[in-house]
């Protein structure tokens, strides 16, 4: 059985779970947004030397972490609920 998607809607908000790791953290973010702001944010992260990769919820929930955080990214309003391990 095949699984339908939703046609994509540019203007609607867009939500995921991402693995994020850098050279001295391995976080994971819980981004909520305009899909051309998230996708702007991931191309930063990319830029800046780190692994980005998709994510479950179940995973997001089930990461042990030393501290979180929430931040709004910009104007637009892409907020991003991160969960940091520092290494």
């Amino acid at each position: 059985m095949l699984e339908e998607t939703a046609p994509f809607d540019a203007d609607a908000l867009h939500h995921l779970f991402l693995q994020v790791e850098a050279k001295d953290a391995t976080c994971m973010l819980n981004v909520a947004g305009h899909p051309l702001r998230i996708r702007e944010v991931i191309f930063q992260m990319v830029e800046n030397g780190c692994r980005v990769c998709k994510v479950t919820a179940d995973q997001y929930n089930t990461f042990i972490y030393d501290k979180e955080v929430t931040e709004i990214y910009d104007y637009l309003t892409t907020i991003i609920k991160v969960k940091t391990l520092v290494g």
